[in-house]
């Protein structure tokens, strides 16, 4: 049974100025640019956004309906105001890239609907993807890595946690 869990990042929210750094695909974290932060932000399109509590709970809401009606179990979920995590599992042999695309398409649509903006981007390009790799993996996401964040979280062992 596939497990994984899934980063959605909102759009242009871990931009290259960050303090903290930010990831490069293909090349991991590199430290903070400016420069290539502002080539972005000309490039842009639309201004960033950010998961406000409201927002936080708009998206826990559709993963957790998105996931119910196809059978998937949805372990546990944990926001910021930058980006959520979903911690899904799945017994059929639908591959981890329809699942993550399906729970952000859904989600990116019920956004537009909220805030009445259509074709608008809500989170960044793609999402992270990491495999769970066995039982130790997955329960430190469970009872350490997921209960950390800041955010509103759900866990089916416990429900809703408020910040």
């Amino acid at each position: 049974m596939p497990v994984y869990l899934f980063t959605y990042h909102a759009y242009r929210s871990w931009m290259p100025d960050r303090p903290g750094g930010f990831v490069q695909k293909g090349k991991g974290l590199q430290p903070p640019n400016r420069e290539l932060a502002a080539a972005y932000a000309n490039a842009a399109n639309h201004p960033p956004f950010s998961f406000d509590e409201d927002t936080q709970r708009l998206l826990i809401e559709t993963t957790l309906d998105v996931c119910s009606r196809r059978d998937w179990r949805l372990h546990g979920i944990a926001t910021e105001t930058s980006h959520l995590h979903a911690l899904v599992s799945w017994k059929n042999t639908t591959r981890w890239q329809n699942v993550r695309g399906k729970i952000r398409n859904i989600c990116s649509l019920e956004l537009s609907k909220k805030h009445q903006q259509h074709g608008r981007p809500w989170f960044v390009e793609g999402a992270s993807r990491k495999r769970v790799r066995n039982r130790r993996h997955f329960e430190r996401l469970m009872t350490t890595y997921l209960p950390n964040h800041r955010g509103l979280k759900w866990f089916e062992t416990r429900g809703w946690i408020k910040p």
